[in-house]
């Protein structure tokens, strides 16, 4: 039998932390195995990974997401609008973890609005962002800044503005 260790967010380790796991890899057990789980591969030092298997784990693709989140609504009988599961799978970049776990902060109450999502999430309205991208478009500079100062004072975001429209400009291309 194996005992299995896994080591999540490992790029948190401090020197020390990384050095006590180097020694351990070195000469590991032969009945345990690690794994060790990261988003941020680059910070993990050399000596570390040369010791190690390597996988890489993909995205979760939106239409996946969507369908899950689609289906867990079904089965608790929760209400949501068709954008509103859009706009949550496209806020878990890819985490299935995520996108339940934001699905389940919205549904507390009532029906999920693509407006309440985006209320929570400080998100833009489709149309503020294609706003946007057409002065950019046109040459229209005071109206892109006209239509980014509406949007601030509105209440968005300005980070999660350039987000959203630097993923718009990936679904176009």
């Amino acid at each position: 039998t194996y005992k299995v260790y896994v080591v999540d967010e490992v790029h948190m380790l401090s020197t020390a932390g990384f050095n006590a796991l180097l020694k351990t890899l070195e000469e590991p057990p032969a009945h345990v195995i690690f794994v060790l789980a990261t988003t941020e591969v680059h910070k993990i030092p050399e000596t570390i990974l040369s010791r190690c298997q390597r996988f890489e784990f993909r995205r979760i693709p939106l239409e996946a997401l969507i369908g899950r989140l689609e289906a867990i609504a079904a089965a608790e009988g929760i209400q949501a609008e068709p954008e509103a599961f859009e706009l949550i799978a496209r806020a878990a970049t890819g985490s299935m973890r995520d996108a339940i776990s934001l699905f389940d902060q919205l549904s507390a109450g009532d029906a999920i609005t693509a407006d309440y999502v985006r209320l929570m999430l400080g998100a833009e309205r489709r149309e503020v962002i294609r706003s946007l991208l057409s002065s950019w478009a046109e040459h229209d500079l005071s109206g892109g800044l006209s239509v980014i100062n509406r949007a601030i004072d509105g209440g968005a975001d300005p980070r999660k503005l350039a987000l959203q429209t630097a993923d718009f400009f990936r679904g176009l291309l």
